[in-house]
Order: structure tokens, then sequence, then C-alpha cells
């Protein structure tokens, strides 16, 4: 903020008879009960701070069977959070963003979705495959929760595929 009377800009003395309630940077607090109320703040935000969890993956819902090609096929992750605002929860392919990767939309993430759960947020997203295919199989699909308390991944391990059967000759009768 700039002053035309006084010293300097930002912490000099050209303060107004208008500005009685106002402290510009620099000068100082001028009373014990400013310092103790700015200690009193600080200590109460980093002691709230530190009782904050890191967002961790409780859930990622699957089919039970291996999809079909061509079937259309939904995964859910979800986590918990104790601050959503300051949470991002995505979907990646192969450590690149899915939208990215499928600008058609063939595979998508859907929107997050936010619950009260306890003390914290429960947080879905959605991964979206409009039609599965047999390379998906061999792809990494990693879902992040990621905040400024800390992270955690998931990543997609599909069913196990039944081995096919083994054309010979039978040990039977005959």
């Amino acid at each position: 903020m700039y002053r035309s009377a006084g010293r300097t800009a930002l912490g000099g003395t050209g303060r107004h008879l208008s500005d009685r309630g106002r402290r510009m940077l620099g000068e100082p607090l001028g009373s014990p009960a400013w310092i103790l109320l700015l200690c009193w703040g600080l200590a109460a935000c980093y002691t709230g701070a530190m009782a904050l969890q890191p967002p961790s993956i409780t859930t990622l819902r699957m089919p039970a069977e291996l999809p079909r090609p061509g079937e259309s096929v939904t995964v859910s992750c979800e986590a918990l959070s104790e601050l959503p605002e300051m949470t991002l929860l995505y979907w990646l392919e192969n450590g690149f963003f899915v939208e990215s990767l499928h600008p058609d939309g063939a595979v998508r993430e859907g929107t997050v979705q936010e619950e009260l759960q306890g003390s914290g947020w429960a947080l879905r997203r959605d991964l979206h495959f409009s039609s599965f295919n047999k390379q998906h199989l061999h792809t990494n699909f990693t879902c992040v929760v990621l905040s400024p308390l800390g992270a955690d991944t998931r990543e997609v391990q599909w069913p196990s595929q039944a081995p096919p059967p083994v054309p010979g000759k039978s040990g039977g009768l005959g």
C-alpha cells in the first residue's frame, strides 16, 4: 500500500487520523495483548493441523468378474479426507491423466462425490470405460488422493481370468 505522506510505502510512519484502527506492515504492534493474541492464534492453528490425518483410499470397487470386450465398465475409488476443499481425487493411466489420453471419452473420470462421514469426508470418483478392451487389462490404472497433509494411491488389479481349456486327448475310456 502506498502512502503520499510519511517515509516509505509499506511500513513508514505516514499514518493519517482516519487510519486509527489500521496497522501498517513494519510498524510495531504496540501492545502485549496483540502479541499474545497472535501467539494464541498460531498455536491453535498448528495444534489443530497436527491432529489432522492424511487422506487415505479406503475402497476400490471393481467388477467381480473379468470384463468382456465391448462391455461398459465402471471402477470406483473411495477415499477419506479431513480437508475435502483442499483434496484432489483423480485417476491416472500409466502415469498420465486419463482425460488427456482419451479426449474421445472412451475412458473418462466421473465427478467427485462428497459425503460427510465421521470427522472427515468420504470422496468417491468413478472411472468409466465406454467399451472395455483387452488392452485395458495390461494398462496401469491408478487412483490418487492428494492433499496438503499427504497422498495415497491404489492400483487397479483386474480379476484373474480363468485359463482356457486345453485341447487334447481325454484320458477317458474309449
